[in-house]
């Protein structure tokens, strides 16, 4: 048996394989009775106001006091403590380009 022959009857075998996995997959899928969710969306690690407060504090230690205060302003608040937490996220990573 050739090399290429060999190869093929090889890539025919993993074909085989990959389709057995497949219909094993929806035969449990079948037996639980659940939509098993294709790509599930890892969750967000949640930023807290005392990672915030860190890396702001960082900065305006760094001398972007007043850049800082914009950010808290740019996201709602007067104080980091009146920004909404689910807008974190987005100031923490404001923040850590100054």
């Amino acid at each position: 048996m050739s090399k290429m022959s060999e190869l093929s009857a090889i890539i025919g075998e993993i074909r085989k394989c990959g389709e057995s996995l497949i219909d094993i997959s929806d035969a449990l899928r079948d037996l639980f009775g659940e939509e098993v969710e294709e790509n599930p969306e890892p969750e967000k690690p949640k930023v807290t106001l005392e990672q915030v407060r860190a890396v702001l504090a960082e900065k305006s230690v760094a001398g972007f006091r007043a850049e800082v205060q914009g950010l808290i302003q740019k996201y709602g608040g007067d104080k980091l403590s009146a920004v909404d937490p689910s807008r974190y996220a987005q100031l923490m990573a404001d923040a850590e380009v100054l």
